[in-house]
């Protein structure tokens, strides 16, 4: 039987692209898609985070994952994503294959934007426990703002792979928000709260999330009329689902460092407003 095995590797944002992608190129293919979630057997920092969601999830076994985790003579298999994030190439697959890769574009799932979207609600709000800030978010002209810092700043092959977003990003950003929306609302988002407000600009009130989970993070960020973004996977998720239609989503004009290299021309929807930003 023909399958789709997906492997999955980084944090929930990740974990989200590769699971969208498997299940464009399952559905459109009629073949099974399976999860290789072997990495997190040995991953002491991340976490399978899928079943949170209304997902149907199907492991892939060692077998399955060894045979197509390589070239056979006639066809295929192995899939990976290098120095660019859009492969359209792999939305013409027609036969078993293992994608190992991020595959961070929407181009291969914005055809079926309401089944992923579906796909990613919560099966239940157990998480949720700020409710007086999801009221306040519902009320307002409210904009979600996402800083990342942690490995982004203290772990040098990180540095080596993405910038951090700067004080110049972020008082753009807002200076956009207040010329297109009135008295808007800015919730602020971030692990690390205290070292976050110094990438804030003065001048403006900000409400802080001291959420417990994850789960409430995003749950809330989706929530947020307007969203402004760090170059983070998580935060794009939260922006692209988004419940709000007319939605103004501003993130950072360059996703990677330049010494990367790595084309990321195709991980920002055209239709999100990027800030210019320096390397």
């Amino acid at each position: 039987m023909d399958k789709i095995i997906v492997k999955l590797m980084g944090g929930v944002g990740n974990q989200m692209f590769q699971y969208a992608v498997g299940y464009a190129i399952a559905k459109k293919t009629g073949f099974e898609l399976y999860l290789d979630a072997s990495s997190y057997n040995s991953d002491k920092l991340r976490n399978f985070e899928l079943l949170k969601f209304s997902t149907d999830i199907k492991f892939a076994d060692f077998q399955d994952c060894s045979i197509l985790n390589k070239k056979h003579f006639f066809k295929k298999t192995l899939y990976k994503d290098k120095k660019k994030i859009f492969y359209p190439e792999i939305l013409k697959i027609n036969h078993s294959a293992y994608l190992n890769g991020y595959w961070q574009s929407e181009k291969y799932f914005s055809h079926i934007k309401n089944d992923i979207k579906n796909i990613f609600q919560f099966k239940n709000t157990d998480f949720l426990q700020n409710t007086n800030m999801l009221n306040d978010i519902k009320s307002s002209n409210s904009v979600s703002i996402s800083i990342r810092l942690g490995d982004y700043v203290n772990n040098p092959q990180c540095r080596k792979i993405y910038f951090v977003c700067n004080k110049d990003y972020y008082t753009k950003a807002i200076e956009y928000i207040c010329s297109k929306v009135d008295n808007p609302k800015f919730f602020v988002f971030s692990p690390e709260i205290d070292a976050a407000c110094e990438y804030l600009p003065k001048g403006y009130e900000y409400i802080f999330s001291k959420s417990a989970s994850w789960e409430e993070d995003m749950y809330l960020m989706r929530h947020a009329k307007h969203n402004i973004l760090a170059n983070s996977s998580f935060a794009w998720w939260c922006a692209w689902l988004n419940e709000n239609l007319n939605n103004i989503v501003i993130a950072p004009s360059r996703w990677y460092t330049k010494a990367a290299k790595i084309n990321f021309k195709d991980v920002i929807p055209d239709n999100w407003v990027k800030i210019e930003v320096s390397n």
